[in-house]
């Protein structure tokens, strides 16, 4: 039986649900979908499945994630681990992802043409449409060469609004906050 840690996040009042494995991450929900959404990607595996909480093992994920969606983040170290799903195009597909930057969008014909495969748009389309760890695997940066921003499994309203997210810039905060000042019938108190 494989051991998978669960863990959940909530962003803008949507919960993402992701597993990690012993050797790293290897799903990520859509936003506001339940956990049991991981079938979808690995059903063959349904009943060798043993789910378990364990904030030590999924700790530095959800840190990572949090990172990312608290803008202290741009690029993700965790390790994944996708084996048993997806073919080696995918795999390249999902490699080549993750090498977009931040804040960037790349079309899916420049994606096919990045990983060797210039004719083959619809089968890198359909490994960006079906990568399991959405964020972390950027597949929300691929666009259509048209300028329209495409599917996305989180729903277009989520990838529009990652797009924008990633785009917007970091607001400035003062390193030093105004102190109010004490009133005069406060001053010469001891406990001031």
């Amino acid at each position: 039986m494989k051991k998978l840690y669960w863990e959940s996040m909530e962003v803008n009042n949507q919960k993402f649900f992701f597993t990690v494995t012993d050797k790293g991450l290897n799903f990520v929900s859509s936003p506001g979908k339940y956990l049991s959404e991981i079938f979808d990607f690995y059903p063959e595996n349904r009943y060798e499945y043993q789910f378990l909480y364990d904030e030590t093992v999924t700790g530095d994920y959800l840190d990572e994630l949090t990172d990312y969606f608290d803008k202290k983040r741009k690029k993700f170290e965790l390790p994944l681990d996708l084996d048993g799903y997806g073919t080696k195009l995918q795999h390249e597909v999902w490699s080549e992802i993750q090498k977009i930057p931040y804040g960037q969008t790349m079309t899916y014909k420049q994606l096919a043409e990045n990983v060797g495969r210039k004719r083959a748009i619809r089968p890198v389309a359909h490994a960006v449409a079906i990568n399991p760890v959405l964020i972390v695997i950027p597949c929300h940066r691929v666009v259509r060469a048209n300028g329209d921003i495409g599917d996305y499994r989180g729903g277009k309203e989520s990838k529009k609004a990652l797009l924008e997210f990633e785009q917007k810039p970091v607001e400035k905060q003062s390193l030093i906050k105004k102190l109010p000042l004490p009133k005069l019938s406060q001053l010469g108190k001891p406990d001031l």
